[in-house]
């Protein structure tokens, strides 16, 4: 023993650093091996009642209520824009519109035919007279002659310009064609139909029948056209922009043909009634006519509609695609606009907190262009049912609305820091969430015997909202005054 202790002196006064770390790892040993045994007294708490405020915290962006893109529902060249991008807007204000000369004088036509339409019904409500009579004689020939200058200036004006020599048996529609022989009918029809004007024009007295006729050779000749057009691609040597002016003169020489050939037909009925003597079915059947008439002025002003674009919602405009000179296709964007001082927030909420979101939460919100000390006030507006995966993560938006109706800082775009409240209780059992530990799906704390305080007993709880400074509702297994261990080690 004696040699064991020279040896043990001799190692240590040779190795004196040595001889002290392993004197300080033996006390270090020493102090964990017998402190771990002493009893030590853990930090309680005193379960007491608190005020619960259950948030979920979550970022989302500033969205017009309306983002509106524009577009004519017919195409066209347009003639007027009359916004700026910037600018602000009112609900129906005129907009952009496309060249319309022809669907406005249309939209006339039909005007004129309802007139002579609603002429009529009140002169049969009147009964017949010979100054009556002769009224109606009169409209019948001026409805005549308006059919030839129309015809007239159709042919010649809109489809000529389609064709050469168009008034000798050489005429030839410039257009390529490639079906020959619907080529040639063209051809032939042009030529049939000057002889058809030139005799309508040195006939002082032309019978409803051959007015007819001829109106109907006529749109048969431009159903011919039509079809031509409608295969008709552009080319090195004929521009879209020419084709769809050839296309416009077509329509609208058809329409034009239509509304006279009508005219003629509701003046011959009229005169008709007024020599026949009017009859309860008569004056019905009139009042239909009137019917029919005004339905004519509200489709030339419908399609009049269509050329012009008018802003459904009072707002800014964003962007404007539409150029004066420039063909604009029917549904191509022309202006884009969007609700101004109306604003809402979109956010994706995870599946795990959906469920604790409600219609008509409160939401104390920021904007990160103002700083977290400026505070704006929301609701949930909207909970969308349908989930949107975001990197493979279940979510489901919601939208929020301002309660301010209209405020100059807002802006759409901005991004939005949001603590929506989704629950609140007052004066309710609760204790820190530290306290609490779980076991499989069950949730404990450890409650010190009020006799004894080393003694602690592992007591179920059922917890209800998670505040937002820690607190955790217990709903039953504590009481007030009770005392639990303030962080137990499991």
């Amino acid at each position: 023993m004696t040699k064991i202790f020279s040896n043990i002196k001799d190692f240590a006064h040779k190795n004196k650093w040595w001889t002290v770390l392993i004197i300080i790892v033996v006390i270090i040993f020493l102090f964990v091996f017998f402190g771990k045994n002493k009893n030590t007294v853990a930090d309680t708490i005193t379960v007491q009642k608190h005020n619960i405020s259950e948030e979920i915290n979550a970022t989302g962006n500033v969205k017009s209520l309306f983002d509106l893109d524009l577009s004519f529902e017919t195409s066209g060249q347009v003639s007027r824009v009359s916004v700026s991008v910037g600018d602000k807007v009112y609900k129906g204000q005129y907009l952009a519109s496309l060249s319309n000369a022809d669907l406005s004088a249309t939209v006339e036509q039909a005007k004129a035919g309802l007139k002579i339409a609603q002429a009529k019904l009140i002169e049969m409500q009147n009964g017949t007279q010979p100054e009556i009579l002769a009224v109606a004689k009169n409209t019948l020939d001026d409805s005549i002659t308006s059919a030839y200058t129309t015809c007239d200036d159709v042919i010649r004006n809109d489809v000529d310009q389609m064709f050469e020599n168009s008034r000798t048996s050489l005429a030839k529609i410039t257009i390529p064609i490639n079906d020959s022989q619907l080529q040639n009918d063209i051809n032939e029809s042009r030529y049939a139909i000057e002889s058809v004007i030139n005799n309508w024009n040195q006939n002082t007295s032309v019978s409803v029948t051959f007015a007819i006729t001829s109106i109907d050779t006529i749109k048969t000749f431009l159903d011919k056209v039509a079809l031509a057009l409608s295969v008709l691609s552009a080319n090195s040597n004929l521009s879209q922009t020419t084709i769809d002016k050839y296309k416009t003169a077509i329509s609208t020489a058809r329409s034009a043909i239509d509304l006279v050939r009508s005219n003629i037909t509701s003046a011959k009925t009229n005169y008709d009634l007024k020599l026949a003597g009017n009859t309860f079915e008569s004056i019905a059947g009139q009042e239909a006519t009137v019917e029919q008439a005004q339905a004519n002025v509200d489709v030339a002003k419908a399609n009049l509609s269509k050329s012009t674009i008018i802003s459904p919602i009072s707002g800014v405009i964003t962007n404007i695609n539409a150029k004066i000179g420039q063909t604009m296709q029917a549904g191509v964007s022309a202006i884009s606009i969007i609700s101004y001082g109306e604003y809402d927030v979109e956010s994706y909420i995870p599946e795990a907190d959906i469920a604790k979101i409600k219609i008509g939460n409160i939401a104390t919100t920021t904007l990160d262009a103002y700083g977290s000390d400026t505070f704006f006030e929301t609701s949930v507006i909207k909970i969308d049912p349908a989930e949107t995966v975001i990197e493979n993560v279940p979510t489901y938006k919601i939208t929020l609305k301002f309660a301010a109706s209209s405020d100059s800082r807002i802006k759409s775009g901005m991004t939005a820091n949001l603590d929506i409240l989704t629950g609140q209780k007052n004066n309710v059992i609760a204790v820190p969430s530290r306290s609490i530990y779980s076991i499989n799906t069950n949730r404990y704390v450890k409650l010190v015997d009020p006799n004894d305080s080393n003694k602690i007993t592992e007591t179920k709880v059922e917890t209800g909202l998670r505040g937002v400074d820690g607190y955790v509702e217990i709903i039953s297994g504590l009481k007030e005054g009770d005392k639990i261990i303030a962080s137990p080690n499991i």
